[in-house]
C-alpha cells in the first residue's frame, strides 16, 4: 500500500514542481516593447522544450513505480501462498499426531469431526480475504488510472491554454493594430488563468485519495471478521474434541 501511496504523490509531486512555471514567468517578465513581438518565438521554444522533458520525465516516473507495484504484489502473493502451504504443511502433522493419540471409536471420530470442521473454516477465510484483497487491489488500480487521466487532462488543458495564448499574442503581433503592452499583458492574463485552473485542478486530484479510504474500510471490516469468525470456530472444535478425548 506504500507503494502505492508513493505513486500518487508522484503524480501530485509532478504537478506541485510547477511544469510549466517558464512559461507563467516569461509572460510576467517579457518586456513591453515590439521585442516581446519580435522574441516570442525565440523564448517559447526552450520552454516548449522543458515542457516535453519534464511530460517524459513524468512517464517514466509512472513506470518505475507501476513496476515497482507489480513487483511487490508478486512477492506479497508468493509469501502468502508460501505461508500458506507451511500452515497446511504443519496443520497435517498436527491431525497425524491426533489420529495416532485417538484409540476409541469415539476419539477417532471427533478427530475427523475436528479435521473437518478446520479445514472448511480455514477454506472460508482464504476466500474472504483473497476476495477482500483482490477488490482492494482493483480499487487502488482504478483510482490510479483515474488520477493519471486527471493529470493528463490537466496538462493538456494548460498546454491548449498557453497554446491559444501564444496564437492570439502572435496574431496581434502580426496585425500590429494592439501595442506590445497590451498583448503582454493580455497574454498573461491567459496564462495566469491557466495556472489558477491547474492548481484547482491539482488541488482536486489530491483529493481522490480520499475515495479510498471505504475500500480500505470494507477491506480491514471483512477482513477482521473472517479471522474472527475462524478463531471462534477453531475454539468451539477444540472444545469439543478436548471434551472426547477426556470421556
Amino acid at each position: 500500500m506504500n507503494s502505492k501511496k508513493l505513486f500518487i504523490s508522484a503524480l501530485g509531486a509532478a504537478m506541485a514542481a510547477n511544469l510549466f512555471v517558464p512559461v507563467l514567468s516569461f509572460a510576467q517578465q517579457a518586456p513591453t516593447t515590439n521585442r516581446f513581438c519580435d522574441g516570442i518565438d525565440k523564448i517559447l521554444s526552450p520552454i516548449d522544450q522543458r515542457i516535453v522533458d519534464r511530460e517524459a520525465k513524468l512517464r517514466a516516473q509512472r513506470q518505475e513505480i507501476s513496476n515497482n507495484l507489480t513487483k511487490r504484489a508478486s512477492e506479497r502473493e508468493s509469501r502468502l501462498s508460501e505461508n500458506r502451504t507451511k500452515h497446511d504443511q504443519n496443520r497435517g502433522e498436527h491431525y497425524a499426531k491426533l489420529e495416532a493419540n485417538a484409540t476409541t471409536e469415539a476419539q477417532k471420530q471427533a478427530v475427523a469431526v475436528f479435521k473437518t470442521t478446520i479445514e472448511t473454516a480455514i477454506s472460508v477465510r482464504k476466500g474472504v480475504v483473497d476476495v477482500a484483497i483482490v477488490a482492494f487491489r482493483q480499487s487502488v488500480d482504478q483510482s490510479i488510472a483515474v488520477r493519471q487521466s486527471a493529470v493528463d487532462a490537466a496538462i493538456s488543458a494548460f498546454k491548449n491554454t498557453k497554446t491559444a495564448a501564444v496564437e492570439k499574442a502572435k496574431t496581434d503581433c502580426a496585425t500590429g493594430v494592439v501595442d506590445a503592452k497590451t498583448i503582454r499583458e493580455a497574454f498573461r492574463a491567459s496564462m495566469k488563468t491557466a495556472q489558477d485552473t491547474f492548481k484547482s485542478d491539482r488541488q482536486a486530484i489530491e483529493k481522490l485519495q480520499d475515495s479510498l479510504e471505504s475500500t480500505r474500510v470494507a477491506r480491514k471490516q471483512a477482513v477482521d471478521k473472517a479471522i474472527a469468525d475462524f478463531k471462534a470456530t477453531v475454539e468451539k472444535a477444540r472444545t469439543d474434541l478436548n471434551a472426547a478425548f477426556q470421556q
